[in-house]
Protein backbone atom coordinates (compact mmCIF):
# COMPACT_ATOMS: atom_id res chain seq x y z
CA UNK A 1 0.00 0.00 0.00
CA UNK A 2 1.42 3.78 -0.91
CA UNK A 3 0.51 6.34 1.89
CA UNK A 4 1.75 9.61 2.80
CA UNK A 5 2.57 10.49 6.48
CA UNK A 6 1.15 13.96 5.48
CA UNK A 7 -0.94 16.39 5.94
CA UNK A 8 -2.68 13.59 8.14
CA UNK A 9 -0.94 11.17 10.72
CA UNK A 10 -1.04 7.70 9.51
CA UNK A 11 -2.93 5.06 12.19
CA UNK A 12 -0.15 2.84 12.95
CA UNK A 13 -1.97 0.17 14.83
CA UNK A 14 -3.89 -0.30 11.75
CA UNK A 15 -0.76 -1.09 9.51
CA UNK A 16 0.36 -3.70 11.99
CA UNK A 17 -2.60 -4.95 12.48
CA UNK A 18 -2.84 -5.39 8.80
CA UNK A 19 1.18 -6.66 8.44
CA UNK A 20 0.47 -8.73 11.32
CA UNK A 21 -2.29 -10.74 9.55
CA UNK A 22 -1.87 -10.23 5.87
CA UNK A 23 1.78 -9.76 5.56
CA UNK A 24 0.52 -6.39 3.84
CA UNK A 25 3.49 -3.69 3.35
CA UNK A 26 3.33 0.05 3.38
CA UNK A 27 5.37 2.34 1.05
CA UNK A 28 5.63 5.82 2.80
CA UNK A 29 5.69 8.87 0.97
CA UNK A 30 6.24 12.75 1.94
CA UNK A 31 5.19 15.04 -0.87
CA UNK A 32 8.30 16.60 -1.40
CA UNK A 33 7.13 20.02 -1.38
CA UNK A 34 3.74 19.03 -3.94
CA UNK A 35 1.36 21.13 -3.25
CA UNK A 36 3.40 23.06 -0.63
CA UNK A 37 2.72 20.25 1.72
CA UNK A 38 6.02 19.92 3.64
CA UNK A 39 7.90 23.77 2.18
CA UNK A 40 6.33 25.77 4.41
CA UNK A 41 5.16 27.73 1.02
CA UNK A 42 1.15 29.05 0.08
CA UNK A 43 -0.45 27.13 -2.42
CA UNK A 44 -0.81 30.15 -4.48
CA UNK A 45 3.50 30.69 -4.17
CA UNK A 46 4.20 27.16 -4.48
CA UNK A 47 7.25 25.57 -3.58
CA UNK A 48 10.80 26.80 -4.75
CA UNK A 49 13.88 23.70 -5.38
CA UNK A 50 16.07 26.89 -5.05
CA UNK A 51 14.68 28.62 -2.11
CA UNK A 52 16.75 27.70 1.33
CA UNK A 53 13.93 27.91 3.55
CA UNK A 54 11.66 25.70 1.84
CA UNK A 55 14.68 23.15 1.59
CA UNK A 56 14.65 23.68 5.13
CA UNK A 57 11.17 22.75 5.94
CA UNK A 58 10.84 19.81 3.56
CA UNK A 59 13.87 18.04 4.55
CA UNK A 60 12.44 18.65 8.20
CA UNK A 61 9.56 16.88 7.52
CA UNK A 62 11.25 14.23 5.70
CA UNK A 63 13.41 13.92 8.63
CA UNK A 64 10.51 13.32 10.85
CA UNK A 65 8.60 11.05 8.61
CA UNK A 66 11.60 8.22 8.98
CA UNK A 67 12.48 9.13 12.80
CA UNK A 68 8.61 8.27 13.40
CA UNK A 69 8.62 4.85 11.57
CA UNK A 70 11.85 3.52 10.24
CA UNK A 71 11.52 1.06 12.72
CA UNK A 72 7.90 -0.26 12.21
CA UNK A 73 7.87 -4.08 10.45
CA UNK A 74 5.68 -2.86 7.96
CA UNK A 75 7.61 -0.41 6.24
CA UNK A 76 8.72 -1.64 3.20
CA UNK A 77 10.47 1.36 1.08
CA UNK A 78 10.05 5.51 1.56
CA UNK A 79 8.78 7.32 -1.35
CA UNK A 80 9.94 10.76 -2.63
CA UNK A 81 7.04 13.20 -4.22
CA UNK A 82 3.87 12.75 -6.33
CA UNK A 83 4.26 13.56 -10.09
CA UNK A 84 6.27 17.09 -9.04
CA UNK A 85 7.05 17.29 -12.79
CA UNK A 86 3.73 18.31 -13.53
CA UNK A 87 4.34 21.43 -10.94
CA UNK A 88 0.87 21.64 -9.73
CA UNK A 89 1.99 24.22 -6.41
CA UNK A 90 5.63 23.94 -7.13
CA UNK A 91 8.17 25.20 -9.52
CA UNK A 92 9.67 21.53 -10.62
CA UNK A 93 7.96 21.63 -13.95
CA UNK A 94 9.80 24.76 -14.43
CA UNK A 95 13.11 23.74 -12.34
CA UNK A 96 13.45 20.17 -13.13
CA UNK A 97 17.22 20.27 -12.21
CA UNK A 98 16.39 21.95 -9.35
CA UNK A 99 13.84 19.60 -7.89
CA UNK A 100 16.02 16.27 -9.04
CA UNK A 101 19.20 17.45 -7.01
CA UNK A 102 16.95 18.28 -3.98
CA UNK A 103 15.22 15.02 -4.03
CA UNK A 104 18.78 13.51 -4.32
CA UNK A 105 19.66 15.67 -1.17
CA UNK A 106 16.26 13.90 0.24
CA UNK A 107 17.46 10.29 -0.51
CA UNK A 108 21.26 11.19 1.11
CA UNK A 109 19.29 12.10 3.85
CA UNK A 110 16.97 9.46 4.67
CA UNK A 111 19.80 6.56 4.32
CA UNK A 112 21.60 8.81 7.01
CA UNK A 113 18.93 7.97 9.11
CA UNK A 114 17.69 4.26 7.89
CA UNK A 115 20.13 2.83 6.00
CA UNK A 116 18.10 -0.81 5.87
CA UNK A 117 15.12 0.53 3.75
CA UNK A 118 15.49 1.85 0.17
CA UNK A 119 14.14 5.07 -1.26
CA UNK A 120 12.04 5.84 -4.50
CA UNK A 121 10.25 8.94 -6.53
CA UNK A 122 7.22 9.36 -7.91
CA UNK A 123 7.92 11.24 -10.76
CA UNK A 124 5.25 11.99 -13.38
CA UNK A 125 5.29 9.33 -16.38
CA UNK A 126 8.82 10.03 -18.25
CA UNK A 127 9.20 13.44 -17.84
CA UNK A 128 12.30 14.71 -17.37
CA UNK A 129 13.62 11.27 -16.53
CA UNK A 130 17.13 12.38 -18.16
CA UNK A 131 17.19 14.77 -15.43
CA UNK A 132 16.91 12.38 -12.83
CA UNK A 133 19.54 10.02 -14.57
CA UNK A 134 21.74 12.91 -13.92
CA UNK A 135 21.19 14.59 -10.85
CA UNK A 136 19.90 11.37 -8.23
CA UNK A 137 22.08 8.88 -8.52
CA UNK A 138 21.09 8.44 -4.76
CA UNK A 139 17.33 7.41 -5.75
CA UNK A 140 16.85 3.40 -5.41
CA UNK A 141 13.95 3.26 -8.03
CA UNK A 142 12.57 5.76 -10.32
CA UNK A 143 8.45 5.09 -9.85
CA UNK A 144 6.09 7.18 -11.83
CA UNK A 145 2.35 7.39 -11.92
CA UNK A 146 1.69 6.66 -15.67
CA UNK A 147 -1.77 6.00 -17.35
CA UNK A 148 -1.13 5.09 -20.94
CA UNK A 149 -4.23 2.73 -21.96
CA UNK A 150 -5.08 -1.35 -21.85
CA UNK A 151 -2.05 -2.29 -23.79
CA UNK A 152 0.35 -1.36 -20.64
CA UNK A 153 3.56 1.26 -20.59
CA UNK A 154 4.61 0.98 -23.73
CA UNK A 155 8.67 2.23 -23.83
CA UNK A 156 8.49 3.12 -20.34
CA UNK A 157 10.44 0.41 -19.09
CA UNK A 158 12.86 0.78 -21.86
CA UNK A 159 13.48 4.44 -21.78
CA UNK A 160 14.35 4.13 -18.05
CA UNK A 161 16.57 1.16 -18.54
CA UNK A 162 18.11 3.20 -21.37
CA UNK A 163 18.90 6.45 -19.27
CA UNK A 164 19.27 4.81 -15.57
CA UNK A 165 20.66 1.45 -14.13
CA UNK A 166 17.92 2.00 -11.53
CA UNK A 167 14.45 -0.52 -11.21
CA UNK A 168 11.08 0.81 -12.28
CA UNK A 169 8.24 0.89 -10.48
CA UNK A 170 4.33 2.64 -11.46
CA UNK A 171 3.20 4.01 -8.75
CA UNK A 172 -0.20 4.79 -10.08
CA UNK A 173 -1.62 2.93 -12.58
CA UNK A 174 -5.48 2.19 -13.27
CA UNK A 175 -8.83 3.57 -14.37
CA UNK A 176 -11.79 3.39 -12.38
CA UNK A 177 -15.49 1.23 -13.02
CA UNK A 178 -17.13 4.38 -14.38
CA UNK A 179 -17.61 5.99 -17.89
CA UNK A 180 -20.06 8.22 -19.03
CA UNK A 181 -20.25 6.49 -22.77
CA UNK A 182 -20.90 2.93 -21.34
CA UNK A 183 -23.44 1.18 -19.23
CA UNK A 184 -22.15 -0.53 -16.14
CA UNK A 185 -21.87 -3.85 -17.70
CA UNK A 186 -19.67 -2.56 -20.49
CA UNK A 187 -17.57 -0.24 -17.87
CA UNK A 188 -16.61 -2.80 -15.31
CA UNK A 189 -15.46 -4.93 -18.65
CA UNK A 190 -13.64 -2.02 -19.95
CA UNK A 191 -11.76 -1.44 -16.56
CA UNK A 192 -11.19 -5.02 -16.62
CA UNK A 193 -9.19 -5.37 -19.78
CA UNK A 194 -7.36 -1.57 -18.71
CA UNK A 195 -6.25 -3.43 -15.42
CA UNK A 196 -5.12 -7.10 -16.73
CA UNK A 197 -3.16 -4.97 -20.21
CA UNK A 198 -1.46 -2.86 -17.41
CA UNK A 199 -0.80 -5.64 -15.21
CA UNK A 200 0.63 -8.04 -17.60
CA UNK A 201 3.03 -5.53 -19.25
CA UNK A 202 4.40 -4.93 -15.28
CA UNK A 203 4.65 -8.59 -14.94
CA UNK A 204 6.32 -9.11 -18.83
CA UNK A 205 9.06 -6.66 -18.18
CA UNK A 206 10.30 -8.11 -14.55
CA UNK A 207 13.09 -9.37 -14.15
CA UNK A 208 13.31 -12.96 -16.07
CA UNK A 209 10.71 -11.64 -18.24
CA UNK A 210 10.48 -11.51 -21.98
CA UNK A 211 10.80 -7.31 -21.44
CA UNK A 212 12.93 -4.65 -20.27
CA UNK A 213 13.65 -6.86 -17.13
CA UNK A 214 13.39 -3.85 -14.96
CA UNK A 215 10.07 -3.99 -13.50
CA UNK A 216 9.22 -3.99 -9.60
CA UNK A 217 5.64 -3.83 -9.65
CA UNK A 218 3.40 -1.16 -9.36
CA UNK A 219 0.28 0.30 -7.53
CA UNK A 220 -3.16 -0.22 -8.21
CA UNK A 221 -5.23 3.46 -8.43
CA UNK A 222 -7.41 3.36 -6.82
CA UNK A 223 -9.94 0.77 -5.13
CA UNK A 224 -12.70 3.49 -5.24
CA UNK A 225 -13.82 5.22 -8.01
CA UNK A 226 -12.69 9.04 -8.05
CA UNK A 227 -16.24 10.62 -8.63
CA UNK A 228 -14.76 13.67 -10.28
CA UNK A 229 -13.83 12.13 -12.90
CA UNK A 230 -17.30 11.50 -14.78
CA UNK A 231 -17.16 15.72 -14.41
CA UNK A 232 -20.80 16.06 -13.54
CA UNK A 233 -21.15 14.08 -9.73
CA UNK A 234 -24.97 14.40 -10.18
CA UNK A 235 -24.89 11.03 -12.86
CA UNK A 236 -23.15 8.69 -10.97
Amino acid sequence: IRMYHQPTPLKKELFRDAFKRYGIRVVIGDYLGKYALGSGASWHEGTDYDNPEHQKNMLESIRKMVMEYKDEPFVLMWLLGNENVYGVACNADKKPESFFKFANEAAKLIKSLDPDHPVAIASGDVLYLDRYAAYAPDIDVFGANAYRGDQGFGSFWSDVKRLTDKPAIITEYGCGAYAYCYTREQAEEAQMEYLVGSWGDIVDNAAFGEGAGNALGGFLFEYLDEWWKGYEPSIH
